[in-house]
């Protein structure tokens, strides 16, 4: 019995881990950081967010980055052309708050959002839960291109905001997250963003959560 029952749990968890990861066809790119996608063997889209990157908006609420916005997405498209298969390794959380699949992108084998991060045409963005071994990688290649000043980073559009700052300023409302240091591990509130490097940045929800995996004011 003792056998049996090992051999269904491992089948379970590998089910479990075959369940993390998904592949689609790309059916549209609407921004660098969000496409639309028809997982296999499903016979309705869905859109996928790009997990631990944002880049600048074409269209929230109405309002446009512009040109900076275009080139990001025209970055993506490069990356992964229409009708291309595309395979997604879910986060912990599979889906945002709007509902979207989220997680990382592979395209014959290469990290599409480490891609994006590393040519500069998005920031690091992570919500808590984030796996810290692809932090760590992205944060690198994120100061990389910031010191590089390429994508969003060149003097061209450098003055432009992050995604995420250029949303809350369109809803007129200050972000709710508190932001970590991933580096000192220290908090700090929206009003301080700025004393975090942009590349270290990680958001929680909430202070319990934070100061439970390490994080102190």
């Amino acid at each position: 019995m003792k056998y049996i029952f090992l051999y269904l749990t491992l089948i379970s968890l590998t089910s479990m881990a075959e369940a993390r990861t998904i592949s689609g066809k790309v059916l549209a790119i609407h921004d660098g950081d969000t496409l639309t996608f028809l997982p296999q063997g499903e016979v309705k889209k869905a859109k996928l967010r790009l997990m631990g990157v944002d880049t600048p908006e074409i269209d929230f609420n109405g309002a446009s980055q512009g040109e900076v916005a275009e080139k990001a997405r025209e970055f993506l498209s490069s990356l992964i052309p229409l009708n291309s298969t595309i395979q997604v390794s879910l986060s912990d959380k599979d889906t945002d708050i709007n509902g979207r699949y989220l997680g990382q992108i592979f395209y014959n084998g290469i990290d599409i959002n480490l891609e994006i991060l590393k040519a500069g045409w998005g920031a690091t963005y992570f919500i808590f839960p984030y796996d810290k071994k692809i932090v760590v990688s992205y944060e690198n290649v994120s100061e990389k291109a910031a010191i590089q000043g390429v994508g969003i980073f060149s003097d061209k559009y450098k003055a432009q905001p992050f995604g995420y700052m250029f949303r809350q300023h369109i809803k007129g409302v200050e972000g709710t997250n508190i932001v970590g240091d991933f580096e000192s591990k220290k908090l700090f509130s929206q009003q301080s963003i700025e004393s975090v490097p942009h590349f270290h940045r990680v958001f929680f929800s909430g202070q319990e959560t934070a100061v439970n995996h390490g994080f102190n004011w």
